[in-house]
């Protein structure tokens, strides 16, 4: 049983789910993304580089796309897909070109765009150059796969493609021909004419629209929202789904205690109920995870302790991936396994536990070094970036030099001015480094080496550091220390 939460009453939008009381997913955007996924573009090609087999396409937002050639519609159905010719065959530049957003771009770069336009329902993905057919993996029942691809053989037209949901097990054949029709009339509806400026053709569904979508409502899941237009509409929508209107002064994520979940997510460590514990980190490349007995020793052997402890945190780190929306390479360091039988158990495990994530992720196993390796198809930013923002005092690093390293570095900085004709030299500094270089009369040694007076005025920084303020005599100095 499912409960969604739609939290919708200012700009930001969210939207929670939790799966048997416990939080599996959260996703939130801001009023100040750009929220252009999905969106068709007649655009302009400005750049063409066969040596990235990629061009840049001018789409009228501040960052121009990113097509690959794999992206081209007309590459996928070429004859010569085989040989891989240059993306100089099917593309030049100031060609306009009708594309697609298929993910959000960042300030590195641009959104990346596809010209197999797709046009998606609750039930069928409806491609009008696709030019083949497929049903989810997720419908296991072969009868049922065979049913549903004669139906979308039947209903798709010359070069259309037809992608049929998880959604779509078991509806009539009537009800799947209605959405297609329906699907088909909006690429039908396209205003495609010649500009010599990128235009939006069609804009795609909201956010919570989308992410609805990709969920697939049922009849079993209750849906709690707090915009009573957004209440009305579900009703509409899914009349045989359980819609609450949150009316309470108490905000909606606060009220059902998702707040405080949230919150949790900014964290590194993340706490098993056997008292062991996972570190997660992320790159913009990779996460991170490790795993750690922590205070966890085991009633059993050692082998039984381990065990025990990295299929709980197999199932925790299953979970936090789709909370925190991690994507791309992620690396996972089980607590060693000296059994090959452990490693397939731990394996199994986080398999299972995976098949809850609708995102395409491929779990490939154990490296020689005794690493998991998973990897997560990049749909939207992970939570962590999309909700902080990089620090202005590390610039990202999540550490600041040390005091003691910025005391060495001006001490070396001084070493400099030996023998200067000048009597002395104020130094702005905070507390900590004065303090390291202040001790056991380091600085009157230093000012006999050095031949010259060195005095500290003190600031306030939030990070260890120092500014040479003033090099001249003495009492000019002294003057300015007391300023």
């Amino acid at each position: 049983m499912r409960k969604i939460f739609i939290n919708e009453k200012i700009n930001e939008k969210r939207l929670a789910v939790l799966e048997h009381d416990s939080l599996t997913e959260i996703h939130q955007s801001q009023a100040s993304e750009e929220d252009i996924v999905g969106n068709i573009y007649n655009a302009r090609v400005k750049k063409v580089l066969p040596g990235m087999q990629a061009a840049f396409v001018d789409i009228g937002s501040y960052q121009n796309g990113y097509l690959h050639r794999n992206d081209l519609i007309s590459y996928q159905l070429s004859q010569h897909k085989d040989s891989k010719p240059s993306i100089s065959h099917y593309i030049r530049e100031g060609e306009q070109v009708l594309v697609q957003v298929v993910k959000e771009g960042n300030d590195q770069k641009g959104p990346k765009l596809t010209t197999n336009i797709e046009f998606s329902g609750s039930s069928i993905v409806f491609m009008p150059y696709g030019n083949y057919t497929a049903v989810s993996k997720k419908i296991a029942e072969d009868q049922e796969r065979k049913r549903l691809l004669h139906i979308a053989n039947e209903l798709r037209q010359e070069n259309e493609g037809l992608l049929f949901r998880t959604s779509c097990q078991n509806l009539s054949k009537e009800e799947l021909c209605h959405e297609y029709i329906k699907l088909k009339e909006m690429f039908l509806s396209l205003q495609i004419k010649q500009s010599d400026k990128p235009v939006c053709v069609f804009e795609a569904k909201s956010f919570i629209d989308r992410l609805l979508n990709e969920i697939v409502i049922n009849q079993e899941d209750t849906i709690i929202c707090d915009v009573i237009d957004r209440v009305q509409n579900l009703r509409r929508e899914f009349p045989n789904t359980t819609i609450v209107f949150h009316d309470k002064k108490e905000a909606l994520f606060s009220f059902y205690n998702l707040e405080q979940e949230i919150d949790k997510l900014f964290k590194t460590i993340v706490w098993l109920k056997n008292g062991a514990y996972i570190i997660i980190e992320q790159t913009e490349a990779m996460a991170i995870i490790d795993v750690n007995t922590g205070k966890f020793s085991g009633k059993l052997s050692m082998r039984d302790t381990v065990l025990k402890t990295n299929q709980l945190a197999a199932i925790e780190i299953a979970k936090q991936i789709r909370l925190r929306n991690l994507s791309g390479i992620i690396l996972i360091d089980f607590i060693d396994m000296k059994h090959k039988e452990d490693q397939n158990d731990v394996v199994n495990t986080i398999n299972n536990e995976m098949k809850k994530d609708r995102v395409q992720h491929k779990v490939i196993g154990f490296t020689e070094l005794n690493i998991l390796q998973i990897t997560r198809k990049k749909v939207r930013q992970p939570l962590i970036t999309s909700i902080t923002d990089q620090c202005s005092t590390c610039n990202g690093l999540g550490r600041v030099v040390s005091a003691e390293t910025v005391a060495f570095k001006l001490e070396r900085e001084l070493w400099n001015y030996q023998f200067m004709d000048n009597e002395a030299i104020l130094i702005e500094a905070t507390s900590d480094v004065i303090q390291l270089l202040n001790n056991e009369n380091h600085i009157a040694k230093l000012e006999s080496t050095l031949q010259y007076k060195i005095v500290f005025t003190e600031y306030s920084r939030r990070i260890p550091s120092y500014h040479i303020k003033h090099i001249g005599d003495m009492k000019t100095v002294l003057e300015r220390s007391e300023n």
